[in-house]
């Protein structure tokens, strides 16, 4: 393989691989994938990426002053409820709240797993998407780059290094400059989430 370009730095992450930690409240358990600053808690991180196994219905909790992102990866529905709004999660369509409000999740369906993408309000910002049985090339904003694949494989190609994600890896990492980047689906219902934050002091 090729030498990364000096201004990129991408690694490859078993998501399996990573410590779970089950809920205080023994509703679910939680994967902590990405944390900046590394190793910093809930009150000083500046962004967060996880994924939580989510076993039964109850209230989320709350991050006054974070703007958070959730994506259902495995189950068939998830019901979030705040105040008389209720929006009906399906999978691989993300959603955005303010982490201060009161939110109740129920699951009509059973357990599910979920992607949360936790950004500090005024200090990081960013987005959460995924595409499925994408086979194009795509360029990739200046900043931090979270590349999963829950479901199927991939195989992503830059001007200088190529991978393969097969299912639950994740290609990770940062780029000064916009990143060119080839994406190719093992199969038309292989799944590519897309995690992305923007540099420190983008407006």
């Amino acid at each position: 393989m090729s030498q990364p370009h000096p201004a990129t730095s991408l690694r490859l992450l078993n998501i399996s691989s990573l410590p779970e930690q089950a809920w205080k409240n023994g509703g679910g358990t939680t994967r902590e994938v990405l944390c900046h600053p590394a190793k910093s808690g809930y009150e000083s991180f500046d962004w967060r990426i996880s994924l939580a196994h989510v076993q039964t219905s109850g209230d989320f909790s709350r991050f006054p002053g974070i703007d958070r992102h959730i994506m259902l990866i495995e189950g068939e529905s998830m019901s979030l409820t705040q105040g008389e709004a209720t929006h009906l999660l399906h999978p691989f369509k993300p959603y955005a709240f303010a982490g201060e409000d009161p939110m109740v999740c129920l699951l009509p369906q059973g357990p599910t797993r979920d992607l949360n993408l936790m950004l500090r309000r005024g200090r990081a910002q960013g987005s959460l998407q995924a595409w499925q049985g994408r086979s194009a090339a795509t360029t990739l904003a200046a900043g931090t780059h979270f590349l999963y694949a829950p479901k199927g494989g991939y195989r992503l190609q830059t001007d200088t290094q190529s991978w393969t994600l097969e299912a639950e890896q994740a290609l990770t990492g940062s780029s000064t400059h916009p990143l060119h980047l080839e994406v190719q689906a093992d199969s038309a219902d292989a799944v590519l989430v897309y995690a992305y934050i923007a540099p420190h002091g983008t407006n």
